[in-house]
């Protein structure tokens, strides 16, 4: 499309044409890639509301994405997004004809497409979105004004948005800032929490479902109630967490391991991601609550054997992965397992799962203090 301006310029020139500028974002469909353009969203968000607010004006921002994904922003604060277009399958899309008409008539500022959606990046096209940005992994780089390539790289997927983020702001500069209620909403989730039988005390919880099945943190029922148990010993309550589709197997957990709160399949995700900012600790496999637990700020364990840690290990200040090793080695339990697994999970211990996440937490807390004996050339290199 030749040379532009950055996006940042070119916001400050149309804004004043603009009663009530809106900037709609469509992000990704997974809940973990829409988690990781978060840092992204928030750099963006804050480099154009001041940019926004230098002219007297106020930016609505409108998020756009699939039920399994973008509804972590379904219940958020106004000030943050005030609306979210939710589709949930191939008859509940946005329609891109009823938006044409509706930007027409109300143009956005500037779309931004995080997706491969491509009828959002046409709508964007034939409404003349003034400013107009997106993957060019699908080819439609011609519709965009600014453009970056998303697939295949052997970056975080988190740092895959520093290009296009320096085109719209003059800064590749992502922002990590914790999620919480204030911002994306889910205060229902503690109504819950409450009517399941909470006591009001400190809780871990435990999200055990994924739609990927090596992911999974086999064999499951001696796995997760063997870390349940652990918990309830010390005096934590324990929380099970998921989507519909796994509500059969948290209520097998949560009966084996009587006291458990099972909320499997009743919250939303903003709901979940609420409970999980006020956790003693998270636990879960590679799944997008572990992406939501460690994106809250709070001590988090992902259980792990199966995916790349180095490109879509979660984000935030006190989360880990773990994984067994890729053999049998020392006294590995046997676990009795009938299936061939592309997986090493299933060789980490409930035991190990707990000391981890205790560490975390102990971490977090404020960590231990190093013993004053010990020479100062080992203390700084500790």
């Amino acid at each position: 499309m030749g040379q532009v301006k950055p996006g940042h310029e070119r916001l400050r020139e149309l804004l004043p044409a603009f009663e009530q500028p809106e900037v709609w974002i469509r992000f990704p469909r997974q809940l973990g890639d829409v988690i990781f353009s978060i840092p992204f969203f928030f750099a963006l968000q804050r480099s154009w509301n001041a940019v926004a607010e230098a002219q007297g004006k106020k930016i609505r921002w409108v998020a756009v994405g699939h039920a399994i994904g973008a509804a972590i922003f379904s219940e958020a604060h106004p000030d943050f997004i005030a609306e979210s277009v939710i589709e949930a399958g191939r008859d509940q899309k946005p329609d891109p004809w009823a938006l044409v008409a509706r930007w027409r008539s109300r143009p956005p500022v500037a779309f931004v497409n995080l997706s491969q959606s491509a009828r959002l990046a046409f709508a964007a096209w034939l409404a003349r979105v003034p400013i107009r940005a997106g993957d060019t992994d699908n080819h439609l780089g011609f519709l965009y004004h600014h453009t970056f390539t998303y697939r295949d790289l052997p970056i975080h997927i988190v740092r895959r948005y520093e290009p296009l983020l320096a085109q719209l702001t003059g800064s590749s500069h992502l922002e990590w800032t914790p999620m919480r209620p204030a911002q994306f909403g889910g205060q229902g989730g503690f109504d819950l929490l409450r009517q399941a039988g909470w006591k009001g005390g400190p809780f871990v919880t435990l999200s055990f479902g994924t739609r990927g099945y090596n992911k999974r943190w086999f064999p499951e029922l001696p796995q997760w109630t063997g870390f349940a148990r652990l918990a309830l010993e010390a005096g934590l309550e324990v929380v099970w967490l998921g989507g519909p589709d796994e509500v059969e197997l948290g209520g097998q957990l949560a009966a084996q391991v009587p006291g458990t709160l099972n909320l499997t399949g009743r919250t939303s995700i903003p709901q979940a991601c609420a409970i999980q900012s006020e956790a003693w600790g998270n636990v879960a496999v590679d799944t997008g609550l572990a992406h939501t637990a460690a994106g809250t700020g709070r001590p988090t364990l992902t259980v792990n054997g199966a995916s790349p840690e180095e490109l879509i290990n979660p984000l935030g200040p006190f989360a880990l992965s773990v994984r067994g090793p890729c053999i049998d080695a020392g006294e590995s339990r046997p676990t009795n397992l009938k299936v061939e697994l592309d997986s090493t999970a299933f060789r980490v211990s409930p035991l190990r799962a707990w000391n981890l996440l205790q560490g975390l937490v102990a971490e977090h807390d404020g960590g231990r203090q190093l013993p004053m004996e010990l020479p100062e050339a080992l203390r700084e290199r500790v």
